[in-house]
């Protein structure tokens, strides 16, 4: 009897059971804090790193166009093929946050399209030539960093964020100031050719780039000196643009509303050169760069 009654007040089962619940909350709540601490400042960090790699890719981009451009002013019968791959998704942790984020890679999706004008000594209006030439693009869709486009137009890489935009490698345009009276321009477009495509997905794309032309098109040497020249953009970027042309005349002392203005809009930029009393040699050129889109 007395074994029994032993037996029935035997509180060791219970204290077993209070410690695993014990050990399952604590283990819960140190769980809860690193969920709702640690992983998402790794994974801001990861989707950061995937920016980073973004940007190599698309600067990479700009690169092997220049490349190209080159390669088809020396030889315009010359055919060369260059493929880049983009980090389309990242921002993954193995094991505690292996998810991926996705992004979207464009060609031809958006409008980049310049129309450049003209006056001689003689103040007659010259209308040098309208180009619609394309656009490449990247947009990101992160979960614990801040979205991010990364955009190929007139041979400049432009990043975006939160409805601003930095023009972060540069086009093919060079100001020069000879003189006090005159001024050399020397503008080489980038035309990107091909259907419109838009892919989204967290794999690696490829997009091949082939040289296809490269035209002269306007030469102070051979046509004639200009007084007056404007370029206007119709871009979905135009902060960018208007900050780098306004830079790019600075750098060469020009002086804004007295040798050139810049008017900017929600979705154009006009670059007005009008030296008093100056002339400007302008010299344009524009290469075309054929891109299409595969999966690695």
């Amino acid at each position: 009897m007395n074994s029994g009654k032993q037996f029935f007040k035997s509180e060791s089962a219970v204290s077993t059971v209070v410690s695993f619940v014990l050990l399952l909350g604590l283990f819960v709540t140190v769980l809860a804090v690193f969920n709702a601490h640690y992983i998402p400042e790794w994974k801001a960090d990861a989707g950061k790193a995937h920016m980073d790699d973004v940007y190599d890719d698309m600067s990479q981009l700009k690169a092997k166009a220049d490349m190209l451009s080159l390669a088809s002013s020396i030889d315009a019968d010359s055919t060369i093929s260059l493929s880049i791959p983009i980090k389309m998704g990242g921002g993954d942790i193995p094991i505690v946050g292996p998810t991926k984020s996705s992004g979207t890679l464009s060609v031809n999706d958006s409008n980049y399209k310049v129309d450049i004008t003209g006056m001689n000594s003689t103040d007659s209006f010259i209308s040098i030539g309208s180009y619609d030439l394309g656009t490449i693009s990247y947009a990101s869709n992160n979960g614990y960093y801040v979205d991010q486009t990364f955009a190929y137009e007139n041979g400049a890489v432009i990043v975006s964020q939160r409805e601003r935009s930095l023009m972060k490698l540069s086009p093919s345009i060079s100001i020069k100031n000879r003189s006090g009276s005159l001024l050399e321009v020397d503008l080489t477009l980038m035309k990107i050719a091909g259907d419109r495509v838009v892919i989204t997905s967290n794999g690696i794309e490829e997009i091949k780039l082939t040289s296809n032309d490269w035209v002269e098109e306007f030469n102070s040497t051979k046509n004639e000196s200009l007084t007056n020249l404007t370029i206007s953009m119709n871009t979905s970027y135009p902060s960018a643009w208007a900050k780098y042309l306004n830079d790019s005349a600075k750098s060469e002392d020009l002086v804004y509303s007295v040798d050139y203005n810049i008017d900017e809009g929600d979705d154009y930029v006009t670059f007005d050169l009008n030296p008093p009393g100056g002339n400007i040699d302008f010299y344009l050129n524009k290469a075309t760069v054929d891109a299409k889109v595969g999966t690695f």
